[in-house]
């Protein structure tokens, strides 16, 4: 009944400032991809106003959006009120005229109905910003003391240790038939999705990878011509929002959900257990209820946080000063909600994503850094289990059946066994029995064995259990949270062996087990085969979490992914890992559900591979598709992109995997980086293809007395391997670099490394990048074939290929971005080796790289080149 009315990007956007003309290039077309529908891919670089140019472009169309719909909507009411009071057709009988007129009262109470919905929202918020006044100073102060309160009430554990409570607390939840029917009512979070869907009310969902990202994102929203009139929510993990001191000492997230839950949860007396005797039983509540979720002050937080835009610290804060749950807060908040912030795990988790209410039926999804969304889909739906875990589950559980095997009704303890098996199971596929110690030698020989996901259940025996109830109980009896909860009561032994071991055999497992964690926790740095973590973890948390996991994992389509089997000398060292070779599968719910999905970043080439493996593979058809790429701010004249052939010897560059380790490599890449450290001034910074390269150039230049030279000019810092060490580096290479009279530093780096994405080294501290070879990974691992030949067999021959040379050209354009970050900054880039000469290599280097690069066969010509930009622009 609504007339269609198109809407046409405007000739100016509401801006901070005078945007760039490539900023309202952007805008545009973001504001046409998203009226028409589409899937976009857009390419500006860093230090473009990329993040601005989204918020401005899109809000913009959002405003314009709802500003049509309630134009179409007054006008269909109007048309529908004037086809009423005409006169009906004296040829048509009484009857249809009657059939008609009902139609039109009907269609017209509809739109109506949609019209005073947004209406009504209007008018709710107008009310609550004339109630904001001094915002939360008087309640604070209230509140305040409420939650010092709380806080001292809620400081015992929460895991429960009270021994009159008869262990009912860590007792499975029972799960009846009736719990899976597919006519038990809605949620009330599945109703106000139906709802929102029927009123066609569009949110914008925008995602970015860290909170950090997130956060910088909603400072942008903040600081926008929109900050005043948007309704921005900021959705995060209960480890970020939660404000119990008690549930905040858990370590795990799932832990941390599994108590939050059972803390809120109101339990009504139902049946859940039986006794020894086997008369039914009520079970009584683990623990009290969270004492910040009072529904009054959660509706309070609720209304702030759509008054203002806020992050997630932000809102943290003010929960804590009204004494409300930040978590369901924000979530209560997203029904009336413009905008909706969330990380990637939330959103491109489906499970996720239903249970925080979000719905993209309609909506807008937009994807910022998203050059890696492919590796992150992938990493999110696989998972891996070590044979520690395994074992360490496989005791727990067997010894929890034990104990309440008279307590569990017939169902709960059906079910229990057959995770049990399970379980079972998969330590076989690792060369072990069920019960044997983690350190107990593997049947099987060494190896690694790739499997179908049919082959994999066929091969564990699996095949006829249905892993979808299995799963489904797992969730609904809580199991992971109440094996905790009993590990943690009675600590028990870390292995069982009940068919197989005698007690003897048993303690001198254990005591082997034992004896393996004390040598590997005192284990020096260098013993790398064996991560700690492979060994405390199934100590510390709780093992049933990954195995669970794993057990979901295998759920995926037969096609979309694989298993490794790793099988080493002892259990305890093998594992089992699941690999998602097509993530389009989990992401084409996306594609066909929301009105328009938009992948932004700063280098997204090569562009092929998200066109290819991820909107068509989900699909997307040609039509939707669109792309966005501009050059950057800075001027031409900033950038000096050259891509060298030859050393200053002219020796031909080939840093490839077979001769980059050869002494001629290693003496010609030392005269190249001599030379470049004579004419650039203050900081370099130098990419390696890995750490282990990295090292050999480091102590070959040490011994050969390169580094001597380079340090005539620069001092020369290295990229560590520890995370925490990073900050502490970075600062002493800005430091040095910023001393009077210093002549500078450079850093040696790692292509994927800590200091290849996410830093910037702007103006000083990168005035020339330098990337060493090409990092391909190791075309000979299993997993990168597999995922090489899948590629060929589903998406094209030469998918797999395109594939391999993509991971490396994506690490290097990153590598590439952390310098020149502003308008006013320049810096030279030199990539070292002969291949970045080659034309379809170039191709995939970033638009406004490709544009200015000058390719060298000989290192004179270039190093001429380099040293008159240099005088130019550098001594100033």
């Amino acid at each position: 009944m609504m007339s269609e009315e198109k809407l046409v990007p405007p000739e100016e956007f509401p801006f901070p400032f005078k945007p760039y003309s490539i900023q309202l290039d952007f805008m545009k077309h973001l504001y046409k991809t998203l009226e028409e529908g589409k899937l976009g891919i857009f390419e500006s670089p860093t230090g473009t106003g990329k993040s601005l140019s989204l918020i401005c472009g899109a809000l913009c169309w959002l405003r314009d959006h709802e500003e049509r719909k309630r134009r179409q909507l007054k006008a269909a009411i109007a048309q529908l009120d004037l086809m009423k009071t005409c006169d009906g057709d004296s040829e048509i009988d009484w009857l249809t005229q009657q059939i008609q007129q009902s139609q039109v009262l009907q269609q017209r109470q509809q739109l109506q109905q949609q019209l005073n919905k947004i209406l009504c929202n209007d008018e709710k918020l107008e009310q609550l910003r004339k109630r904001k006044v001094k915002k939360l100073e008087r309640p604070s102060e209230k509140y305040t003391e409420a939650a010092k309160q709380r806080d001292l009430n809620t400081e015992t554990p929460v895991t429960g240790t009270d021994p009159e409570a008869d262990d009912a607390d860590i007792l499975l939840e029972e799960c009846l038939e009736s719990d899976t029917t597919e006519d038990s009512d809605p949620e009330p979070e599945e109703q106000e999705d139906e709802e929102s869907k029927e009123y066609g009310d569009i949110k914008i969902y925008f995602c970015s990878r860290t909170h950090s990202q997130l956060a910088q994102f909603v400072g942008e929203v903040q600081r926008s011509p929109y900050a005043e009139n948007i309704r921005l929510v900021s959705l995060a993990s209960r480890q970020n929002y939660c404000i119990n001191k008690a549930v905040q000492k858990l370590k795990s997230l799932s832990l941390i959900n599994e108590q939050c839950t059972d803390m809120q949860r109101k339990k009504k007396g139902r049946t859940t257990a039986v006794d020894s005797s086997g008369k039914a039983v009520k079970k009584s509540r683990g623990s009290s209820g969270c004492p910040y979720l009072q529904q009054k002050a959660v509706e309070r937080l609720q209304e702030e946080a759509l008054l203002e835009v806020q992050d997630v610290e932000q809102l943290v804060t003010i929960g804590r000063k009204l004494s409300a749950c930040p978590y369901y807060g924000s979530r209560a908040a997203v029904r009336d909600a413009q905008v909706v912030v969330v990380p990637y795990n939330t959103l491109l988790h489906k499970n996720t994503r239903k249970a925080c209410g979000i719905n993209v039926t309609g909506s807008v999804i937009i994807i910022d850094e998203a050059h890696n969304l492919l590796e992150t889909i992938s990493h999110i739906h696989s998972s891996e289990v070590t044979g520690h875990q395994l074992t360490h589950a496989y005791s727990q559980l067997s010894q929890y059946q034990d104990r309440y095997r008279n307590r569990f009704s017939a169902a709960n303890l059906l079910h229990l066994g057959q995770v049990i098996f399970v379980v079972g199971r998969l330590i076989r596929m690792l060369g072990g029995k069920p019960g044997c110690s983690p350190v107990e030698s593997s049947i099987k020989v060494v190896d690694t064995k790739m499997y179908t996901l049919a082959e994999f259940v066929l091969s564990a025996e699996i095949d006829n259990i249905n892993l979808y109830k299995l799963l489904e109980f797992c969730q609904r009896s809580k199991i992971a949270h109440k094996l905790h909860g009993f590990a943690e009561r009675y600590h028990p032994a870390v292995v069982l062996n009940r068919t197989v071991k005698s007690s003897a055999q048993q303690q001198m497992g254990i005591r082997a087990f034992l004896k393996e964690i004390s040598v590997d926790n005192i284990s020096t740095p260098k013993q790398e085969s064996i991560p700690a973590s492979s060994v405390s973890e199934p100590i510390l948390s709780n093992p049933l979490l990954p195995v669970l996991g794993f057990m979901e994992a295998l759920t995926n389509h037969c096609s979309d992914g694989r298993v490794v089997c790793n099988r080493q000398t002892t259990v305890g060292r093998g594992s089992l890992k699941f690999l998602l070779l097509n993530p389009a599968a989990h992401f084409s719910s996306i594609i066909k559900e929301a009105r328009a999905v938009v992948l932004a970043g700063g280098t997204m080439q090569p562009l092929d591979e998200f066109r290819d493996q991820l909107f068509l593979s989900a699909g997307g058809t040609v039509e939707r598709l669109t792309e966005f790429s501009c050059g950057h701010v800075i001027p031409p004249d900033s950038i000096l992109p050259i891509a060298l052939a030859a050393g200053p010897s002219g020796k031909q560059l080939d840093f490839s995997y077979q001769t980059r380790t050869t002494l001629i490599m290693l003496n010609e890449l030392g005269r190249i980086l001599v030379n470049v450290c004579n004419v650039i001034p203050a900081g370099i910074v130098c990419f390696f293809p890995s750490y282990e390269y990295e090292k050999l150039v480091s102590e070959h230049w040490t011994k050969n007395g390169v580094i001597s030279k380079l340090e005539r000019k620069k001092k020369v810092f290295r990229e560590p391997r520890r995370s925490g060490m990073v900050e502490h580096v970075l600062n002493e290479y800005a430091a040095h670099i910023g001393e009077p009279g210093s002549s500078g530093a450079i850093m040696f780096s790692v292509v994927g490394g800590k200091l290849s994405e996410g830093l910037n080294f702007s103006d000083d501290l990168g005035r020339c990048v330098i990337v060493v070879g090409m990092p391909y990974p190791n075309i000979k691992s299993p997993e990168l074939q597999e995922k090489m030949n899948y590629l060929n067999a589903n998406v094209s021959p030469t998918a797999g290929m395109q594939h391999y040379e993509n991971l490396c050209m994506k690490a290097v354009n990153q590598s590439i971005g952390r310098a020149v970050r502003h308008r006013n900054d320049y810096a030279a880039v030199l990539l070292l080796d002969q291949r970045y000469t080659r034309t379809h290599t170039q191709a995939a280097l970033p638009t406004w790289i490709r544009t200015s690069l000058s390719s060298h066969a000989k290192f004179g010509p270039a190093f001429a080149q380099l040293t008159k930009v240099s005088s130019c622009l550098y001594i100033q």
